[in-house]
């Protein structure tokens, strides 16, 4: 995150949520609503911070690195309060898909629109990562008929199932 001042503030996805949270809210200059939520099939119990536009859920589970982050962020607008909502690869809201699906053969179609995995790093089986076929990746979706990006998700944690 560049402020306004061009330093830049960062956090890896394993910090802990309280920090990312108060960064945040001072770049936005507003609160974001906070929530519990139980999904009914997983990951379980978490807690989730939603500003217009961008969310995140900080899962209660403990995070292990490389697989199992602290929490995860999903953009669903190009800007929140005059700062730009963008990957590192500078991939924003509204961008068209079509090039990105062209470029990373990671993609998955379904009914509603299809999704891009950008950046897949596989993850070696070790003891933090018992389990074979996992990676990390930013999920790019899309789900209008005019192909551009409707939401990102990141990290996209793909365990190998």
């Amino acid at each position: 995150m560049t402020s306004s001042d061009e330093s830049v503030v960062s956090f890896t996805y394993y910090d802990p949520i309280e920090g990312v949270v108060g960064a945040l809210t001072a770049a936005f200059r507003t609160d974001p609503v906070v929530s519990r939520e139980t999904p009914t099939i997983e990951p379980g119990p978490q807690t989730v911070y939603d500003w217009p536009g961008l969310r995140i859920v900080d899962e209660d589970w403990p995070a292990l690195a490389p697989l199992d982050s602290n929490f995860y962020v999903v953009v669903e607008e190009p800007e929140l309060n005059g700062v730009t909502l963008a990957t590192v690869e500078d991939i924003t809201i509204g961008d068209p898909a079509l090039p990105l699906a062209e470029q990373n053969p990671n993609s998955g179609t379904d009914a509603d629109g299809f999704n891009v995995l950008i950046g897949q790093i596989d993850v070696p089986r070790s003891d933090a990562n018992p389990r074979d076929g996992s990676s990390i990746s930013v999920s790019v979706w899309t789900d209008n008929p005019d192909r551009t990006i409707t939401s990102i998700t990141a990290p996209w944690e793909d365990y190998g199932v």
